[in-house]
């Protein structure tokens, strides 16, 4: 599957890593986890995406959220499964994800 947006994947990283250093580089391996698991994936379906990580929540509208780092971050990730393409269009803290409406995102 194709995956855009990953700017905002490394502007956390990075920001998080001047705030933590064990917790940026924490978050850098799960992302990079993440990505690999994303862009080597062909999902037809969001029970496919649910399957492959337990914690993701489909909100509507094509997106799906994704708990990183236990929780401590989250993803919000925009599908198109025909074409395929996932897009992020956030990623951030648990706190900053409370701001944000993840359907519209």
């Amino acid at each position: 599957m194709r995956l855009l947006g990953t700017g905002v994947l490394t502007a956390l990283i990075e920001r998080e890593e001047k705030n933590n250093i064990r917790q940026g580089e924490a978050l850098r391996g799960a992302l990079k986890t993440w990505r690999l698991i994303v862009r080597t994936s062909m999902w037809k379906k969001t029970t496919e995406v649910q399957a492959q990580f337990g914690t993701a929540d489909h909100v509507g509208n094509n997106r799906m959220v994704f708990n990183v780092c236990g929780n401590k971050y989250r993803l919000v990730v925009l599908f198109n499964y025909i074409v395929p393409v996932a897009r992020v269009r956030f990623a951030g803290t648990h706190s900053e994800y409370d701001k944000i409406d993840a359907k519209t995102i």
